[in-house]
């Protein structure tokens, strides 16, 4: 589908605007307006110490802000698509908070002065309101992310893929050691384990297929035509909904024990005023606070190292550990562990960007070596060392368990809860913000919608207010709703987690290159699939049920 033409005949029209494809050179006028020329940037390896760190930072930033992002469509509604945009207004305006989204209808009887002509901003804005353009889009545009953005390094790639598999449910692992035993519990790990980093490797493969293709959505369009790429929207917008239901939980749960006579409504209610401040931050500031993902990650295995060496006998002791199993006790409970362990390992939705944003996308399989490496050292070390200290007593959270024994250096141990408790404030803003930019930009391209912002300044703000602090208490309640946080996490791995990191590269790949593999590949790709799928059903029963 055509954008609509534009009087800015120097703005290139694109058909997928991608924050690391954005040809910022085409800007006639990007240097005068921005003030920074493009050759001024360093390359890898070239320039300062100061300015290495500080593409590094932009890189892992950049990165955690599309996360997610990227696979969110901007899709026209039906009556933009039956009258090929023509609706759009030629004069459009966009508040400069970074969150608003805002569009005018012009009207075509009254001219503007020249202070309220169009926008370079916003006739970039315009590009992204394509079929085929993203959340992510809008939001690299709603930051005025104009600076180039040159490729990530090797290592760029290892940390920012690292920092995003780490999230918040390694703290549920030992849970999942819990439920299904040793046996089992190694046997669903490994193969978790496995499963992803074959698929990984598989969505690679699938991109390169179409230089163009550069999300989820992309690969779903491939297989499943338009309908895959609304499916895949439908898929992740749910998947960001449960993900911040579960970090309210999260944060209900160390409120919970700071205060522990405190009420469940009354912890809700003060998640609720610490979490949506959040929504009103801009983007760009909270995405530089997704390091504390990997940081959590380290401090809660070192902090279980620490505490186990320092207390001789059980429980929570490595030197002594508590009794524990080799099969589970409760058979019912092995199919919660498919989603626990599962969810450690639900970061694809970023490999995508990250392949697309490598200097040598040849060295992508090595990278996602190595990420798979260090992620799972550190995931089955928190998963046994938290079943080896507690066994049977392992509760929901280990950091549960961790807050309960007096022997243990509470200062310690209060500053691990406190990393843990930062990690969903941080993250809130940046899992709501897809949501929130899609109910906007829906809202806002409705004509009626538009002639109203257009004849009242104080509506859009207003609306846009209402909005976001309706859209996290709906979060909050479900979160009221569903308190246990390892049902949250189960249902995240086990559909999820499995549906988007395990079945779809599998079934794009069957769909792809289906009568170029090999019978073995087949036969692998084939029995990945059935056990996947299988999982899948199980676990997400299971996390209902449980």
């Amino acid at each position: 589908m055509d954008i609509p033409k534009s009087n800015e005949q120097n703005i290139p029209r694109l058909r997928n605007l991608h924050p690391s494809q954005f040809s910022y050179g085409a800007l006639s006028n990007a240097d005068e307006e921005y003030g920074t020329p493009v050759d001024s940037f360093p390359t890898s390896g070239n320039g300062s110490f100061s300015e290495r760190v500080g593409s590094f930072v932009h890189s892992y930033s950049r990165t955690s802000m599309n996360f997610m992002a990227e696979n969110v469509a901007v899709t026209p509604n039906t009556h933009e698509m039956n009258d090929g945009l023509s609706i759009y207004s030629e004069h459009r305006r966009a508040s400069h908070d970074a969150q608003s989204v805002v569009t005018r209808t012009f009207s075509r009887k009254s001219g503007f002065s020249q202070m309220e002509r169009p926008s370079l901003y916003f006739s970039q804005l315009d590009q992204v309101l394509s079929r085929h353009s993203t959340i992510a889009d809008v939001q690299s545009l709603l930051v005025h992310d104009v600076a180039p953005l040159k490729k990530s390094s090797f290592s760029q790639s290892i940390f920012n893929s690292i920092n995003i598999l780490m999230g918040v449910g390694i703290i549920a692992l030992p849970m999942g050691f819990r439920c299904a035993g040793w046996l089992f519990g190694i046997l669903v790990f490994v193969f978790c384990c496995a499963l992803t980093n074959h698929t990984a490797k598989l969505l690679a493969k699938c991109l390169e297929t179409d230089s163009e293709a550069k999300t989820y959505g992309d690969l779903g369009a491939l297989t499943f035509g338009n309908k895959g790429r609304i499916g895949v929207t439908i898929i992740f917008i749910t998947e960001l909904m449960t993900s911040s239901v579960a970090l309210v939980v999260l944060l209900g749960d160390g409120i919970e024990i700071l205060c522990p006579s405190w009420s469940l409504e009354k912890v809700r209610l003060v998640s609720y005023c610490m979490l949506t401040p959040m929504l009103f931050l801009p983007v760009r500031h909270l995405s530089y606070t997704s390091i504390l993902g990997i940081m959590s990650a380290f401090c809660i295995l070192i902090v279980l190292i620490f505490d186990g060496l320092s207390k001789s006998d059980a429980p929570g002791s490595l030197i002594t550990p508590a009794p524990t199993t080799v099969m589970p006790l409760d058979w019912t409970t092995v199919p919660l562990s498919f989603g626990l362990f599962m969810a450690s390992f639900a970061g694809h939705a970023v490999f995508p960007t990250v392949y697309r944003d490598m200097e040598d996308p040849k060295q992508f399989r090595y990278m996602v070596n190595v990420t798979y490496l260090v992620t799972t050292f550190v995931y089955f070390g928190v998963g046994a060392c938290g079943y080896m200290m507690f066994g049977s007593g392992t509760m929901q959270e280990i950091t549960q368990n961790l807050t309960s024994v007096p022997a243990y250096s509470q200062a310690l141990n209060r500053f691990a809860l406190l990393v843990i408790a930062v990690n969903p404030i941080a993250k809130y803003g940046l899992n709501m913000n897809p949501i929130n930019l899609t109910w906007q930009l829906w809202l806002c391209r409705s004509p009626r919608w538009e002639m109203w912002f257009h004849e009242h300044d104080w509506l859009e703000p207003f609306v846009a207010f209402i909005g976001k602090l309706t859209a996290s208490g709906v979060i909050v309640l479900l979160a009221y709703m569903v308190p246990e946080f390892h049902r949250l996490m189960g249902l995240l791995g086990a559909f999820f987690s499995f549906v988007i990191s395990g079945i779809f590269p599998l079934v794009c790949h069957f769909h792809l290159f289906g009568a170029t593999l090999s019978a073995t590949d087949k036969l692998i790709d084939g029995i990945l699939l059935t056990v996947a799928s299988f999982m899948c059903v199980t676990g997400t029963l299971a996390s209902f049920l449980s």
